[in-house]
């Protein structure tokens, strides 16, 4: 059996790897850009803080020799021949073509970069969206001589790369058109990640409800200054532009694949594609979202990863995994604080039809009495009508996984919050709060809900 992989990200790269541990005979050959083998891309915004040297530190050799896995670094797959079962590609390095034939082909090319309609944006040198890690070595060496900074949009990664500059001393401004982390926190608990952080770090500051309107560009070609649709002018060393990412369909679409609402590659539960013997992966994949039931590109490696073993699986042990889909379990550090969220928000839910009933909790990470404890937020969504309960947001420390993680596996099971009321946790002082916040939240929708009954 052959199979090919296309891309080498950290899908890519757990297909390839858990395919061959469940299949030693099959030629596994994996297609890819890079000159290297697989880097940490959620580890980038740590290197530009300054956390470690450069960009070596999260780059990783694979032992695919071993594995006896044929890797076929710097080139490109340039088409999908699905008559002929034939992947063409072509080496980036002596345009050298290349046919490899194939029985089963592994999409997963990730997704690309959005660069916002901004006048001088794309002209821009020092105009940079954090993508690959070629992108967070030019981030950091202009940060090295950087004054003021602008970050254009309030992405979960534009925010972490806003903080670490910030807390590196330069003066960064947040450009936020409309709010923060729109798809992933509420509004009231937006409002809170700004105060937290603005208070955090003296030279970070956000500008709510304002855009970009122009880049100002130099005689060489730099942004020198940014202005705002409220006309004012930002000075600026560098610009961070995160508006989000789009999935990497060009080869998908060229083969005559089918492409879901959301833009991205369509799946099934097996994640195989429109042809049974191609499947899609991580960025470039589209699948479902367990609570609100609609098509959703989940652009989260955890989501990515949880796919890629699937589909290894599909191939060596076909039904013996399924890809349900995603409820975009989701944590994000801010310096000393963490973010997360999973399931719906209360404003998305609300956008469905679900009435909802919603708590919001401020506590701590540890009981009162304990000298290390920190302020803990967290808010929890239910559908009245059902009780079930459809999403979770948390403010705080590394507690704030746990308690999503709570959460997350009651969605997956559909559990009411009854049912999760029942659940029997751990717990010790030096470890987390008496009461974890997720009971606490349970509590409260249980007097706001059933008291009405």
């Amino acid at each position: 059996m052959k199979v090919v992989v296309i891309g080498h990200g950290s899908t890519g790269w757990t297909a390839a790897t858990t395919l061959r541990a469940w299949d030693r005979k099959c030629e596994i050959t994996v297609i890819d850009m890079k000159n290297y083998d697989v880097y940490h891309p959620c580890a980038m915004p740590y290197v530009i803080g300054g956390l470690f040297e450069d960009e070596t530190a999260i780059i990783e050799k694979l032992n695919y020799e071993r594995m006896k896995i044929n890797f076929l670094r710097k080139h490109k797959a340039t088409k999908i021949d699905r008559e002929n079962r034939i992947i063409k590609a072509i080496s980036l390095e002596t345009n050298e073509e290349v046919d490899l034939e194939y029985d089963y082909v592994i999409i997963a090319t990730g997704s690309k970069a959005k660069l916002p309609p901004i006048e001088g944006i794309k002209e821009g040198k020092n105009v940079y969206a954090l993508k690959w890690i070629e992108d967070s070595e030019k981030i950091r060496k202009a940060a090295e001589n950087a004054k003021n900074v602008v970050v254009i949009g309030a992405s979960a990664i534009g925010l972490e790369v806003a903080t670490e500059l910030a807390h590196r001393g330069i003066d960064t401004k947040v450009l936020v058109r409309s709010r923060i982390m729109r798809l992933l926190v509420d509004p009231d608990y937006g409002e809170i990640i700004v105060k937290l952080l603005e208070e955090r770090l003296p030279k970070l500051k956000f500008l709510l409800g304002i855009n970009a309107q122009k880049l100002v560009l130099n005689d060489e070609g730099y942004v020198t200054k940014v202005i705002t649709t409220e006309g004012e002018e930002l000075e600026t060393d560098l610009v961070i532009a995160a508006a989000g990412v789009a999935p990497e369909v060009t080869l998908a679409k060229e083969a005559g694949l089918e492409i879901g609402e959301t833009g991205a590659i369509v799946t099934d539960e097996e994640l195989r594609t429109s042809d049974k013997n191609i499947l899609a992966i991580g960025d470039c994949a589209e699948t479902l979202h367990l609570v609100s039931k609609k098509p959703v590109n989940s652009a989260l490696a955890t989501c990515g990863v949880r796919m890629s073993r699937v589909a290894a699986m599909t191939i060596a042990k076909p039904g013996t995994l399924k890809f349900p889909g995603t409820l975009n379990n989701f944590i994000v550090p801010y310096i000393d604080i963490r973010v997360g969220s999973v399931g719906l928000t209360e404003t998305a839910a609300k956008e469905l039809g679900f009435e909802t009933a919603s708590a919001k909790i401020k506590t701590f990470d540890k009981p009162h009495y304990m000298p290390d404890k920190t302020d803990f937020y967290f808010k929890l969504i239910v559908d009245k009508q059902t009780d079930k309960i459809l999403g979770a947001q948390a403010i705080g420390s590394d507690y704030t996984i746990t308690n999503l993680n709570i959460v997350a596996l009651a969605l997956q099971k559909e559990m009411t919050f009854q049912e999760l009321l029942e659940a029997d946790l751990s717990y010790a002082p030096a470890v987390n709060e008496t009461i974890y916040p997720v009971t606490q939240a349970l509590e409260f929708i249980a007097r706001k809900v059933l008291r009405k009954r």
